[in-house]
């Protein structure tokens, strides 16, 4: 029998083996190959998509983005007030509020409002949260539903941050002001 030996180029083992730790180092980070990603504390969440600002790294990097995208963080816009500017934030909830002069739909970023919807809802406290707020003659400009269509929904917000209730808030009319997913 003869003895075979087989040589393996060094540099194509090393090639391999930055390839190998390449595809390990970009998975490391919390992404996988289904492009979900996972976040420090182990929360399960699409690849690329705006996390929950609960959590002080998230808010971190949420402020980061926001100042490099040029739009200011919903849960900082009582420090704009007066200014024109484009607001981005995470919509909770909404709230009709019939007995108010305007009539006004009142959308709701970063908490949800402790309210029940109902004939009384006007009478209720809204949280001290940025909201956007439409008032019902300009609601026919609007998709039917949009209230709820936002809900769960980054927006992006971009008017006059003023104070509506005592609350830092937007007042649109016209749906071209507001993107969604962004």
């Amino acid at each position: 029998m003869t003895n075979l030996r087989f040589r393996i180029p060094r540099n194509l083992i090393i090639t391999h083996l930055i390839v190998l730790l390449v595809i390990t180092a970009g998975c490391s980070n919390g992404e996988s190959s289904g492009g979900v990603a996972e976040t420090s504390s182990g929360e399960k969440v699409q690849a690329g998509q705006p996390r929950d600002l609960g959590k002080a790294s998230d808010a971190a990097s949420e402020k980061a983005v926001s100042d490099a995208g040029g739009y200011i963080m919903s849960i900082e816009a009582g420090g704009h007030l007066g200014e024109t500017a484009t607001v981005r934030g995470h919509v909770k909830d909404y709230q009709y509020h019939d007995g108010k002069k305007g009539k006004p739909t009142v959308i709701l970023f970063d908490q949800e409002g402790a309210v029940e919807r109902g004939s009384s809802v006007s009478d209720m406290e809204t949280p001290d949260t940025f909201t956007v707020v439409v008032m019902r003659k300009d609601k026919p400009k609007f998709p039917p539903h949009y209230a709820r269509l936002y809900r769960g929904k980054y927006l992006c917000v971009t008017g006059m941050i003023e104070d509506f209730d005592g609350r830092p808030s937007m007042i649109i009319a016209d749906p071209a002001d507001i993107v969604v997913g962004c």
